[in-house]
């Protein structure tokens, strides 16, 4: 390949500086934040940054979805979680300002059906994971267990709902109404 074809040479070197967010949550749900390696405290010092604002500390690190941040969750137990918030993009917004009739939404608005469960037991702030239910299986005399699910399944058969707990292990269960 000669000078002219090196595709290293002939583009820009292009940087990405993305501002990183380090979260780390302690064992009670309430979150230690650094912005850039500095503290970002809560806007008010008496209610600290817990599991429930989570939505709201998104909100203030990408100055309301104006700026895009790389937030890195870095759990109590060990585990790690990376993502990136986006900002919106103003042309985007712009569209969005121009109201569609209402004809048109209802036309194009889904359709719900919602199923509630509520348990209690769990540790404030936890994470709680809500699963569907599509089979059941044994345990081994081992104690290790196995599961297989047939995709049509997720469609065809869904017979129990369940809240977990990912910290405390509280299993809240409920069927599903005929």
């Amino acid at each position: 390949m000669n000078e002219r074809n090196n595709p290293a040479e002939s583009q820009p070197e292009s940087h990405v500086n993305l501002p990183l967010t380090v979260v780390t949550v302690n064992e009670r749900g309430i979150m230690h934040i650094s912005y850039d390696g500095r503290d970002f405290p809560p806007p008010t010092p008496d209610a600290p940054w817990i599991r429930a604002r989570f939505g709201d500390l998104l909100d203030s690190i990408s100055a309301h979805r104006t700026r895009t941040v790389r937030v890195e969750v870095h759990e109590f137990d060990g585990s790690v979680f990376t993502d990136i918030i986006h900002a919106v993009r103003k042309e985007r917004t712009a569209v969005e300002v121009g109201q569609p009739s209402a004809m048109r939404r209802a036309r194009h608005r889904p359709t719900y059906q919602l199923i509630e469960i509520a348990g209690s037991g769990f540790i404030p702030g936890e994470d709680i994971t809500v699963a569907v239910s599509v089979s059941t299986s044994e345990g081994s005399a081992d104690g290790s267990a196995r599961g297989l699910i047939d995709l049509n399944q997720l469609v065809d058969h869904r017979s129990e709902i369940m809240l977990i707990g990912r910290v405390s292990g509280v299993i809240v269960s409920e069927r599903f109404p005929s």
